[in-house]
């Protein structure tokens, strides 16, 4: 027969065992999301309009940590490196899935060297050139291509605004000079500077010096025409069918990160584009929200993966 004083201490030992192997409910301490673009491009605009509301869901600070590089290339190594605890998320643009076929190598693995969380959103790329370049026009900007050196601006190597430049100078039979930025925002500021004769960039930051004239659009990718620029025909409609790379946008974690911790997130993010502020301030900026769930974001990352790999056998995407 157990005596009390066995019962009490064996009982006693599984409270303080129990204790032990709890673990503290998420999140119980601020988040990092890792921005691998500099201030003022898309993914920096997308995580500051995200980031007051979610650090309102979630009941801690959300910091966003710029680490800009070329290719966006450090930001990745360092959450891929980070304990999959869910206090250090990676903001992923274009050339998250695109580096595996653009660069020669990677330090880490694209496929095995992270968890996904949600695809946040995707976006239209618009064209815009700067008043001095006398092209109103897709086909005077490309009849004036063919007799002088252009240049145009993008957001980085591999990114979808260095992959329009790529593929409109394949279909059009142009060659005007790549140069690469570490955010589309930088690319802008070299633009309005009269630095480079045009830029693929998104509809984040375009629409202000739109309107003031500062620069003129051309052309914007997608099915049908933008409604916040009515007036700016799509790539189609100009003559470039085929030639289409929407930006997109999505949320990543180190390696090992639990689907709980990665739902969890998922799902906060999904409540705050619901927000009727946070969902009308996305959509003056471009973004169309998308919030898929950790599952259905794994099968896209590895898609559009594949797919830029098959691209990269085909279209020269290195310079």
């Amino acid at each position: 027969m157990i005596g009390r004083r066995t019962l009490l201490a064996a009982t006693a030992g599984l409270l303080i065992a129990g204790g032990a192997n709890a673990q503290p409910k998420y999140p119980s301490e601020p988040v990092k999301l890792v921005v691998p673009r500099a201030p003022g491009g898309g993914s920096d605009i997308l995580a500051r309009l995200l980031q007051p509301a979610l650090e309102k869901k979630l009941g801690v600070p959300v910091i966003v940590d710029n680490r800009p590089d070329a290719a966006a290339v450090m930001g990745a190594t360092i959450v891929t490196k980070a304990k999959p605890d869910g206090y250090m998320l990676l903001l992923t643009d274009n050339s998250f899935y695109q580096n595996p076929a653009i660069l020669d190598s990677l330090p880490y693995d694209t496929l095995k060297g992270f968890t996904a969380i949600t695809m946040l959103a995707q976006a239209p790329v618009i064209l815009i050139v700067h008043p001095d370049v006398p092209a109103k026009t897709m086909a005077e900007l490309i009849e004036l291509a063919k007799k002088t050196n252009l240049t145009f601006a993008s957001g980085g190597v591999g990114s979808s605004t260095h992959l329009m430049g790529v593929m409109v100078n394949l279909k059009a039979g142009t060659n005007i000079t790549h140069v690469p930025f570490k955010s589309s925002g930088q690319a802008l500021i070299s633009l309005l500077g009269a630095h480079v004769s045009m830029q693929y960039g998104g509809l984040a930051s375009a629409p202000p010096y739109i309107k003031d004239g500062k620069v003129r659009p051309l052309a914007i990718t997608g099915d049908k025409r933008d409604p916040a620029l009515a007036d700016v025909p799509t790539f189609k409609e100009s003559g470039l069918e085929g030639v289409d790379v929407s930006s997109v946008w999505g949320l990543h974690a180190p390696p090992g990160t639990s689907i709980e911790i990665r739902r969890a997130v998922r799902d906060a993010v999904a409540e705050v584009m619901r927000d009727p502020e946070v969902a009308k301030q996305l959509a003056e900026r471009g973004y169309q929200t998308i919030a898929s769930t950790p599952e259905d974001h794994q099968k896209q990352t590895d898609a559009l993966v594949s797919q830029w790999i098959e691209v990269g056998k085909k279209v020269n995407l290195k310079e």
